[in-house]
C-alpha cells in the first residue's frame, strides 16, 4: 500500500481537528495560524451595515408603566442598532445572556455583537408590558419599521437591569 499517499491527508485532518479545539477553546482572537485557517474555511464574517439616519424612537403604548432600566437599555438598543455597533452594549448583557439554537464554537454575546451589525434597525420600538416573573422581567415589545410588518420581539432582562435573553435575531441550524 502506498501509504506516503495519504500521509499528508492524516497530516492535514490532525492540524484540522487540533485547530478546531484550539479556536472553540480560546475566545480571544490573535490573529494566529488557527484564526486565519477557521477564516479559510468558514470566510471572514460580512462587515456591519453604515450607520443609519436616525436611531429608532423608543415608547411605551398607552396605559403601559414605565421601567427605567428596560427604557435606559432600550434607547441604548436602538443606539446600537442605528450606528450598526455592538460594543457599548456589551456590558448590558447579562453574564447568563443566552441565544437560542446557539451551538458550537462563540459566545452568545459575541452573536449578540455580530447581529446589531448586520440587523437593520426599526423606525420605532412601543414597549408593550412589562411583567415580573420572579426576579426576571419579560418585556414584550413591537418593532415598527417601515415597508415591513410589526415584529413583536420578547427581551428578558435580570433584576439589575441586564439582558439575559432576546428574540431580536434567529439563529437558523440548517439540516436540522
Amino acid at each position: 500500500m502506498k501509504f506516503w499517499l495519504f500521509a499528508p491527508l492524516l497530516l492535514l485532518s490532525l492540524v484540522l481537528s487540533v485547530g478546531t479545539v484550539s479556536v472553540a477553546s480560546d475566545q480571544s482572537s490573535d490573529g494566529g495560524f488557527f484564526d486565519h485557517l477557521k477564516s479559510f474555511f468558514h470566510g471572514a464574517p460580512p462587515p456591519p451595515l453604515p450607520p443609519e439616519g436616525k436611531a429608532a424612537s423608543v415608547v411605551y403604548a398607552p396605559g403601559g408603566t414605565p421601567d427605567k432600566q428596560v427604557l435606559d437599555f432600550m434607547l441604548a438598543f436602538a443606539e446600537a442598532l442605528r450606528s450598526h455597533d455592538g460594543a457599548p452594549m456589551k456590558s448590558r448583557l447579562s453574564d447568563k445572556y443566552t441565544v437560542e439554537n446557539m451551538m458550537g464554537e462563540g459566545s452568545a454575546s459575541d452573536f449578540f455583537m455580530q447581529a446589531i451589525g448586520r440587523i437593520q434597525g426599526p423606525e420605532e420600538i412601543v414597549i408593550t408590558s412589562v411583567e415580573k416573573e420572579d426576579d426576571v422581567r419579560v418585556v414584550k415589545m413591537d418593532f415598527h419599521s417601515k415597508g415591513r410588518p410589526i415584529k413583536q420581539r420578547t427581551f428578558k432582562f435580570d433584576s439589575a437591569g441586564k439582558l439575559l435573553s432576546a428574540d431580536f435575531f434567529i439563529i437558523r441550524v440548517h439540516g436540522a
